[in-house]
């Protein structure tokens, strides 16, 4: 017997009521979204018009039997009767375009981001209601990374996708915030400070939810789970929702007594490395921000082929000698950035310093 559908879980209904062709859904674990998006946004719907999704992955090895049974078994088939068996080839998993259908009649198409470019926008879909992608934001603890140019993929994907739709296409990007940082903010040119918990962030094109759990289903996980109670670091990412990755991040204004000592070119943004003139222990010993503008007689670093231009340099030997001092106030912790973003370029700078 299919279990009974409640309102203490996510709805997507006022998200919805934005219209806009992305829609950003971040919030604690356990809410709902994953389920009731299958469940009432694409499964019931597609019984009804049959019009299909397309379901993007970040990577091939993601598509499996599991994630696809997985939406029969745990979501369809739990709250229906219906008794769904998902159709789809076990061959075509290594290809990254994967078709899953009910019946012979296509339900949705998986898609991966990794593979060419030209394969993604050859892999439109007639009529396709809507586009999904699960999981968005990553954990780097866990080792994960975004694609590289992953936002411009998703672009000319529904730039190529929307040509069939039927209406506004609209894509979907669900996830827990590990952290604010990732590729659709940046692209959007999110300002992550102003992101609130239980608000709507709202641009020309795309429309941010940090969502909340209801009280009722807080109160119920609560008693289910131990770890909610007793792991308060667990329990801020995964009941509170909680960007907990972000949380030691120091973010600060440039303060007047800091001079311009160099300038880094990373992923298309010119970062300025700002030293402090009056160094005390307990200080902040550099500041990290965008910059706008760049001297004509100024010297930039650059970590990428693809962003080398007029005077831009790769690393020699002797520019890592040059930021020994740089790279050490990061391991102490001694470095003020102005954002998020720009604090997570740096650290991939780091790198390679």
């Amino acid at each position: 017997m299919a279990v009974e559908l409640d309102n203490i879980h996510y709805s997507y209904r006022e998200i919805d009521g934005y219209n806009k062709p992305f829609n950003f859904i971040m919030s604690p674990r356990e809410p709902g979204k994953t389920s009731m998006m299958w469940l009432k946004k694409i499964y019931l719907k597609w019984k009804v018009d049959k019009h299909p999704w397309i379901y993007m992955t970040r990577n091939v090895v993601e598509i499996s039997e599991a994630l696809i049974n997985s939406i029969a078994d745990t979501i369809i088939n739990k709250f229906t009767d219906d008794g769904v068996e998902l159709q789809y080839t076990k061959g075509s998993f290594k290809d990254g375009i994967v078709d899953v259908k009910i019946n012979n009649i296509i339900f949705f198409r998986i898609v991966s981001l990794n593979i060419a470019l030209r394969r993604i926008k050859l892999a439109v879909l007639k009529g396709v209601a809507g586009v999904l992608m699960d999981e968005y934001i990553i954990n780097p603890k866990s080792g994960e990374k975004y694609l590289k140019d992953e936002a411009y993929k998703i672009k000319e994907a529904y730039t190529t996708w929307r040509r069939e739709a039927t209406g506004i296409l609209k894509m979907y990007f669900l996830g827990n915030p590990y952290s604010l940082y990732n590729p659709l903010f940046m692209d959007w040119g999110v300002e992550t400070n102003k992101l609130k918990k239980n608000s709507f962030y709202v641009g020309d094109t795309y429309v941010i939810h940090w969502a909340i759990l209801t009280p009722e289903l807080r109160k119920h996980l609560l008693e289910v789970n131990p770890l909610y109670q007793f792991d308060e670091d667990y329990s801020d990412y995964a009941l509170d929702g909680t960007a907990v990755n972000d949380k030691n991040i120091k973010i600060d204004t440039l303060p007047d007594n800091f001079f311009l000592q160099f300038i880094f070119r990373m992923q298309e943004k010119y970062i300025g490395v700002f030293k402090n003139r009056f160094i005390l222990d307990e200080d902040n010993r550099f500041f990290c921000k965008e910059l706008e503008n760049v001297g004509k007689y100024r010297n930039v670093y650059c970590f990428d082929f693809e962003d080398l231009i007029d005077r831009c340099a790769l690393l020699s030997r002797e520019d890592r000698d040059r930021f020994s001092h740089f790279k050490k106030a990061m391991q102490r912790n001694q470095v003020a950035f102005s954002s998020i973003e720009i604090y997570y370029l740096v650290v991939e700078i780091y790198n390679f310093i």
